[in-house]
């Protein structure tokens, strides 16, 4: 892929909003957010040369540029010991009312149990607001795998959720 400028910006300015709120989902933190979804593109723009169209769409490479770069930045963190700082990354976006947090907190507990596929999936889903076609075509998978590791995933956060005491989980 050329560096050509007017395009890197037509893809700065067509997948930026959604490789924040991925990268936002994931740490919470705004401007760790800002930092990291503006990363990707740095990486990505440094790395054209290497990226080969093989039908799977430009955002399924950047939002896997943003996975690894969280799970990095998670990582590097967690090496430091720096614990309350990986709590607040990991945190609730803002303060609301209580429950909200709570409820904030305790999906996020429970996202972190799932596995990177799951957490993917469900963050392509629901956050991203993309539907199963899509979300196929972002993960190179077909959409009954989609459908089935979405189910998968759904079932894993209920059991998760359970085991953090959400009320409105239920128990099996």
């Amino acid at each position: 892929m050329a560096r050509d400028a007017g395009a890197w910006s037509e893809i700065f300015e067509l997948h930026y909003r959604s490789v924040f709120a991925f990268v936002r989902y994931r740490l919470r933190g705004a401007e760790e957010a800002e930092d990291i979804a503006s990363q990707v593109f740095e990486v990505a723009y440094s790395h054209a040369e290497r990226f080969d169209y093989r039908g799977v769409p430009i955002q399924a490479w950047l939002i896997g540029i943003a996975r690894n770069l969280c799970r990095d930045h998670v990582k590097k963190l967690g090496r430091r010991g720096i614990d309350a700082e990986l709590d607040e990354t990991m945190g609730p976006v803002e303060d609301d009312a209580a429950v909200t947090v709570d409820l904030r907190r305790d999906l996020s507990l429970a996202m972190r149990r799932l596995t990177e596929d799951q957490q993917e999936v469900l963050s392509l889903r629901f956050l991203l607001d993309r539907s199963v076609e899509e979300t196929a075509r972002l993960m190179n998978r077909s959409e009954d795998a989609v459908k089935n590791l979405q189910r998968r995933a759904l079932a894993a956060m209920q059991r998760a959720l359970a085991d953090v005491n959400y009320p409105g989980a239920v128990k099996q």
